[in-house]
């Protein structure tokens, strides 16, 4: 139990006294003799004066805890006198009653903010739970990555509720208080930089891997969503002999949260093959629509693949997975309240009562936008699901480095040909990936891959419509018309003459939802070489573009990828900021594919299901790209690397912002993974925010700082 006071003497006086108050209460409950329980939990006051957490930029301000008794912390890690974040079960603020109303928003954010930490630096944590106590009234908070819930109210001098309250707390167990049973906590000796480093130990059913070094750490303001983490792990005998099993060889294990009935990237991974499989032994004819336009040289490299196996090459290699941890489902009879801590999103109408606020209430996703930046709210119709997720762990036998990773422009232009390769082998078993991206396209040994198949899915416009198809992938490099949710494709109007001014209007005819389709996914290969090109080369002035098309949260960013896609002028006249010592052929290059895909929109019109209408792109798209690789030869056109992560006690990066109005505010970082950015990535499937309780004051201070 956390405690946070307000920082003026008066109310921190307050705040200790309550506190020290239910100290007492919490050590008397603890010392209840009960024959089937167990306390997991004690206060402990004096030692708590402050406390330190593993990852840089906690804003913990403790004045008492309630700890495990069983620390999870490693027993090497070094000595302290306060008390580690890990070791504190329930976050826990106060508003005073001489405090003014603005602190209960103040408040939201304190707990808002301890829950995120607790999530985020500790890979033990599956979900956080936090009491609020304003003025005279205390609810209970439980965070997890499928929503955030609150309890109704209750009366601080209601004792039995209270009593009750606290010894549910004191007598859960350690895996109840939000702690993963798969996943041990250790601390190792690292001989290089002559420090213990806290590590993780992950169990796959039978199989145990220890993590090295992070890849990629999850470090924003969401708290529910997929919360990715990539590890380089090397498998293990178990959680207490941690020495690498015999000739064990480094792999990455991902650790990722799905929805509960979500299916995990082995078992799409297995159709996709499956159907591969299928189709190398009945090869199609050559007059197939999937073959439209298709030279005879890529049509036998697609058949020789299919019918050996090795398209499996170009996508990972998966050694173990498991599904693991569950989040709780929401209480019977919740009331979804969208307004806690200020981002307007579904509102459920049947939770709105008559003569209600609508801004007051609870929220569905802990982030602060500001007002100009809302541009779209769902209509009050549009129900919002809160679905369970469960947590996937998946080993990869590759260690791989994304495109943002590498240094030579060959060697990305490589990754994206072998990544156009496994796209077409997708689209002839009808599939789509819907999540290409820097990060998930790969370069293991000089070849590319295709990672991240938890988005795919079968290409079938008779299913899966806007409601149930919803937008995926990451904004800078999401199609320009999945994105605004259009058609680059706009048909002329017909001229207004004196015959048909008086003439009534014909009903509009039904038009087919714009599903994610198989030139989406190639877009994205598009924008990630026009990112990597503006961003990645240095001694280039190309601020100016790289604020206006890869910064998501720009009022122009839409508007502005629009234009550079459909707009052969505005292309070019941005593509001329880059560096004039560049091969011609690189921004040549990028006006043709631009070229490729815009008339490919326009030629299909809205005839989505023309499969025909794909093919020719996938071999126009490959020749320009093997021009360019054929005009930069490894060591042409070297590229930034991003830094190195700072490796601290939890082996990931450090948080790139060191406060919470500093991180709601941070551009996003065009030179970093952009995963890492707050905005970037949308979760599939993600349910945020219910409340059990009265509609409260909502969360407008945060925004308005």
């Amino acid at each position: 139990m956390t405690t946070h006071a307000q920082e003026s003497a008066g109310p921190n006086k307050n705040g200790r006294a309550i506190f020290r108050r239910f100290g007492t209460i919490i050590n008397d409950i603890v010392k209840v003799p009960l024959s089937n329980l167990s306390p997991s939990c004690r206060y402990e006051e004096e030692s708590c004066t402050a406390a330190y957490s593993e990852a840089s930029g906690s804003q913990h301000h403790v004045v008492g805890s309630l700890r495990l008794i069983t620390s999870p912390s490693p027993n090497a890690a070094p000595k302290r006198s306060t008390a580690a974040t890990s070791d504190i079960a329930v976050s826990f603020i106060l508003k005073c009653e001489d405090g003014p109303n603005d602190d209960i928003n103040d408040n939201r954010w304190k707990t808002f903010y301890s829950a995120s930490r607790a999530l985020n630096s500790n890979c033990r944590r599956k979900h956080a739970y936090s009491i609020i106590i304003e003025d005279n009234h205390l609810s209970l908070w439980y965070f997890s990555r499928s929503h955030l819930a609150r309890s109704q109210e209750f009366d601080l001098m209601d004792v039995r509720a209270l009593v009750h309250a606290l010894s549910a707390l004191v007598f859960s167990t350690v895996e109840d208080l939000g702690y993963d049973a798969n996943v041990r906590r250790i601390s190792e000796w690292i001989e290089d930089s002559k420090e213990d480093q806290t590590r993780y130990v992950y169990r796959l059913e039978k199989r145990f891997f220890k993590t090295l070094t992070c890849r990629s750490e999850y470090d924003n303001l969401y708290i529910t969503g997929r919360a990715t983490r990539v590890w380089e792990v090397v498998e293990v005998t178990s959680f207490d002999d941690i020495a690498p099993l015999p000739h064990a060889q480094r792999m990455i294990l991902r650790d990722v949260w799905l929805g509960h009935d979500s299916e995990t990237e082995r078992e799409i991974q297995e159709k996709i093959f499956e159907r591969c499989d299928e189709l190398g032994r009945n090869f199609p004819p050559e007059n197939d629509a999937r073959f439209n336009g298709v030279d005879n040289a890529t049509r036998s490299l697609l058949r020789e693949r299919l019918k050996d196996g090795s398209y499996k090459n170009l996508f990972l290699t998966i050694e173990a997975d498991y599904r693991g941890a569950v989040s709780k489902p929401p209480a019977d009879g919740f009331a979804p309240a969208p307004y806690i801590y200020d981002q307007p999103v579904y509102l459920n109408q049947e939770a709105k009562q008559p003569g209600s606020d609508p801004h007051r209430g609870s929220t569905s996703r802990a982030n602060s936008i500001p007002d100009e930046a809302i541009l779209y709210q769902p209509p009050p119709s549009v129900p919002r699901e809160y679905k369970q997720r469960q947590r996937n762990f998946v080993v990869y036998r590759e260690v791989c480095c994304a495109l943002h990773e590498l240094d030579d422009l060959y060697d990305v232009v490589q990754a994206l040909l072998d990544a156009l390769l496994a796209l077409q082998i997708l689209f002839l078993v009808s599939w789509v990936h819907r999540d290409v991206s820097s990060g998930n396209i790969l370069s293991f040994q000089g070849r590319g891959k295709l990672s991240d198949l938890e988005y795919a899915k079968e290409f079938n416009l008779l299913v899966g419509g806007r409601s149930s198809d919803p937008k995926t992938g990451t904004p800078i490099f999401m199609s320009v018309e999945f994105q605004s949710e259009g058609t680059v494709y706009k048909k002329m109007a017909k001229r207004n003459t004196w015959k048909n001014t008086n003439r009534a209007n014909a009903p509009s005819s039904s038009t087919v939802p714009n599903h994610h389709n198989f030139q989406h996914d190639l877009e994205s290969i598009f924008w990630i070489l026009t990112w990597i090109v503006f961003t990645h080369i240095p001694g280039q002035n190309c601020t100016n573009v790289i604020w206006e098309l890869f910064h998501s949260r720009s009022l122009g960013f839409a508007a502005a990828r629009l234009h550079f896609l459909t707009d052969e002028d505005v292309c070019a006249k941005k593509l001329a900021s880059l560096r004039k010592d560049l091969p011609p052929v690189l921004s040549n290059g990028l006006l043709g594919m631009r070229d490729v895909l815009h008339m490919g929109y326009h030629s299909r019109e809205k005839s989505f299901g023309d499969i025909s209408s794909y093919s020719p792109i996938y071999g126009e798209l490959r020749e320009i790209l093997e021009a360019i690789a054929a005009s930069v030869p490894r060591g042409t056109v070297k590229l930034v690397r991003p830094p190195p992560p700072k490796v601290g006690a939890r082996s990931g990066y450090a948080p790139r912002t060191e406060t919470m109005d500093k991180k709601k505010q941070a551009p996003e970082d065009t030179m970093l993974a952009p995963h890492k950015a707050a905005s970037l990535k949308r979760a599939r499937g993600a349910s945020d925010a219910d409340n059990v309780g009265d509609e409260s004051r909502a969360g407008k201070r945060a925004a308005r700082e």
